[in-house]
């Protein structure tokens, strides 16, 4: 019998061979797949069929490389526990009975012997793998401080981006960096177990020292954000002696849901000589995988967080949007000022003066308000099945009077660009059948696609909607706009992303979910045909 030997995650796969051909190590080189087994063996008398005669042997061989060959994140501590309560500020370390040089010995030990040689994989959990499908964060069995699955309806780590800020140590070299200014504790209901309406504001006084990392997908950085996110995190702890979370919020997590700070250092680490080998036990037929590297651990080179986002991702939203986490040295009450205004408080002015269309004639139709946020508060109904009936209802109703879809109207008073301050939504071709939650090539959910997940399949701008910045330009058909945008590394940004009429605008969003953008005071109304309001 053939086995995948794996201790960390109960994720073995039990195959056969037939012989004792292939035995001894096969050295696959820098990379980990089919391709590189193929060229390992080739000439030899070992073949992928005699290595797996089951079948399937792309998922055996993945398995291998992703859960076998790199050390789990898991192995460091010993369990998910540990793991969990340590990224949320708590654990042994902080709460436990025994001194902190016995908490952190087994931490130590892997900093002294392992660190420097080991690939670490990114943080995944057999405790998760039931939970996690079951609950909306994805097919996978990731922490929820560090998901980084793009299809998963409450996955968080869309910017590529982790960030801890700790804010005491047990040594007496704490350094703090940076002033924490807010923290919406709706972003790390997992953390505090708060799912929403409770916020914190801070003074900026309290003493705070963050640091973090990001990496591209498909890059260097990419390969090795495993040992950054532990130099980041629990090496810190043993080696420094930093620990404890900003009330609220975890000590690590994906900067979606950490606190809103002024700033962070920066970290990386990259390999050198990474190289994958497969080992075959002839007398017990497992095959084990392993991978050995030469690690370097560092600064960035400004080591300031922010700066390296907007330098690894230029030119996408990634590089807009952690101005929106990372507000600037001194900018603390300007940012909580607005955030209070805007999110959670509302100080009247000439800009969020309500302008209902509900049952009123304008631009020579009546308006039906669909659902809307702050000074325009409406839900839709609170079954999503039903209020997605009602929406689709309300749209094909102008299809037998005027010939198309009903147009929909946002109007968004807190708009900071005045092309979004009013937008114009006409619908060209059918909509997918109802599936509750995030859109697919065949289902859609049509209020939340407009609140929550503004997302491409079957809303393809120019092919089955145009957008205008007023209801004169779409009943002329002119102005049209020419910059799509969608959640394509996000799910929980909703109309109309970074859309515009003709270069992107950014923070115009709206979301029903999370904060961040400035449509904060906005309804969504839909036309009513002139039989109906005849």
């Amino acid at each position: 019998m053939t086995r995948i030997s794996i201790s960390a995650l109960t994720m073995a796969l039990l195959i056969r061979r037939s012989d004792a051909v292939c035995s001894g190590d096969i050295n696959l080189g820098a990379t980990c797949d089919l391709a590189s087994l193929e060229a390992a063996i080739a000439g030899s008398d070992c073949t992928v069929a005699q290595l797996f005669p089951d079948g399937d042997a792309a998922t055996a061989i993945q398995e291998l490389c992703e859960y076998v060959a790199p050390t789990q994140f898991v192995e460091i501590q010993g369990t998910y526990q540990l793991d969990k309560r340590a990224m949320n500020g708590g654990g042994d370390v902080k709460d436990g009975e025994n001194t902190f040089e016995i908490d952190v010995a087994r931490l130590k030990r892997f900093v002294g012997n392992d660190m420097d040689n080991k690939l670490i994989a990114w943080p995944e959990y057999a405790q998760r793998e039931a939970y996690n499908p079951d609950n909306g964060y994805g097919d996978n069995g990731y922490m929820t401080n560090f998901n980084i699955d793009p299809d998963a309806e409450k996955g968080s780590c869309q910017m590529n981006t982790v960030m801890c800020c700790f804010i005491e140590s047990h040594n007496d070299n704490f350094v703090d960096n940076t002033d924490v200014c807010r923290h919406d504790l709706e972003n790390s209901p997992q953390t505090n177990h708060i799912k929403s309406g409770a916020w914190s504001v801070f003074s900026g006084d309290e003493p705070a020292h963050c640091t973090g990392f990001t990496w591209k997908d498909g890059d260097v950085s990419d390969t090795y954000k495993g040992n950054t996110l532990f130099y980041a995190s629990l090496y810190q702890t043993a080696e420094k002696g930093y620990m404890s979370n900003v009330p609220g919020a975890p000590m690590c997590a994906c900067v979606e849901q950490m606190p809103i700070v002024t700033k962070a250092d920066c970290v990386t680490s990259t390999g050198s000589g990474l190289s994958y080998k497969f080992s075959v036990d002839a007398a017990t037929g497992e095959v084990n995988a392993s991978a050995s590297v030469t690690m370097t651990y560092g600064d960035c080179g400004e080591n300031d967080l922010s700066a390296q986002v907007k330098s690894l991702h230029a030119g996408t939203n990634i590089a807009t949007d952690i101005d929106e986490h990372l507000v600037g040295d001194g900018n603390c009450d300007v940012s909580n000022e607005a955030y209070l205004n805007d999110v959670q408080l509302l100080i009247p002015n000439d800009t969020n003066e309500l302008q209902d269309l509900h049952g009123v004639e304008y631009e020579g139709r009546e308006w039906k308000q669909l659902f809307g946020e702050g000074i325009y508060f409406l839900l839709p109904d609170y079954d999503a099945e039903a209020a997605d009936a009602e929406m689709r209802a309300d749209l094909e109703a102008c299809m037998v009077p005027l010939g198309r879809y009903c147009m929909i109207l946002r109007k968004c008073v807190s708009c900071t660009v005045d092309s979004h301050k009013e937008i114009a939504y006409q619908r060209l071709t059918p909509f997918n059948e109802f599936q509750e939650g995030i859109s697919t090539a065949t289902t859609m959910d049509i209020p939340n696609l407009f609140m929550n997940q503004w997302r491409k399949p079957n809303n393809d701008m120019h092919e089955d909607f145009e957008l205008y910045s007023s209801v004169s330009d779409a009943l002329a058909d002119k102005n049209a706009w020419e910059r799509f945008d969608y959640n394509t590394n996000s799910n929980k940004y909703g109309f109309p992303r970074n859309s515009g009429p003709t270069n992107s605008v950014y923070n115009q969003w709206n979301s029903y979910k999370t904060g961040g953008g400035h449509a904060n005071h906005h309804g969504f109304y839909i036309e009513v045909p002139p039989t109906a309001s005849a």
